[in-house]
């Protein structure tokens, strides 16, 4: 494990348990699962040349839609317990209370946690300023002017942790269907982010139960060998008047 900030942890956790009380972890393990099962049965790099870029802009719009579609729904109940889903430059970004939770794929088709300095953030507007924000943080406050006492501006109490509201949720999935996801602070610099931490890891046992936790049915063929399905088409008889 690596050695994080340590008041970025503290505050990390505390914003965990504020996604977990409102069951917004759990949220975001269900739709992983079930947005990202489909999409590795399909992904096959061997007959359909697929490639992990392709498949993770895939599976970024199946996230979002099916986000969007349940927070919708007439019986959501994500609205009554204070969770807000926008998508600002058509990026998923969930707000709960005053905390934003932003989506990101881990590169790869792959389990095992991500290279954590591998991140960019250039890359997308709105992750560079969720970073940048959570940098002003850690900002110093300015020297004072002529006339201001040193203590006049705000600082940190002893013991108190840098207000940081920017979270990215990060996922991953493997070639068989299981995923996993952390939470994380990012920051702007080589290092990429101030705190991590994990929220699961699935393992092969988790295969056999769907998202929804109903028995799996067995595997079939691969994707690319299944029999196209035959439409039902039946042809309607025309009557043909007889000429008189």
């Amino acid at each position: 494990m690596r050695d994080w900030d340590t008041a970025a942890l503290t505050a990390l956790a505390n914003c965990r348990q504020t996604l977990e009380e409102r069951d917004v972890v759990g949220w975001l393990q269900e739709v992983t699962r079930a947005m990202w099962r489909p999409n590795a049965e399909r992904y096959e790099p061997s007959h359909l040349f697929d490639t992990p870029r392709g498949v993770a802009g895939l599976a970024a719009e199946n996230f979002r839609e099916r986000m969007l579609a349940e927070y919708r729904a007439a019986d959501s109940r994500w609205r009554t317990r204070g969770v807000r889903l926008t998508v600002p430059h058509g990026s998923l970004l969930i707000e709960v209370g005053d905390l934003a939770v932003h989506v990101v794929k881990a590169p790869g088709v792959r389990l095992r946690e991500p290279e954590w300095t591998s991140f960019a953030w250039d890359t997308s507007v709105v992750r560079h300023e969720a970073a940048a924000r959570n940098a002003g943080s850690l900002a110093l406050p300015p020297p004072p002017i002529d006339g201001q006492l040193a203590f006049d501006f705000e600082v940190l109490p002893a013991g108190g942790c840098p207000d940081y509201r920017e979270l990215f949720f990060v996922w991953a999935g493997d070639a068989i269907g299981l995923t996993a996801g952390w939470l994380g602070l990012p920051r702007l610099g080589p290092q990429r982010w101030l705190a991590v931490t994990p929220l699961w890891r699935d393992d092969e046992a988790e295969l056999g139960r769907p998202a929804n936790g109903a028995p799996a049915g067995p595997a079939g063929a691969a994707f690319s060998e299944r029999e196209a399905p035959r439409p039902a088409v039946s042809l309607k008889r025309r009557e043909v008047a007889a000429a008189r």
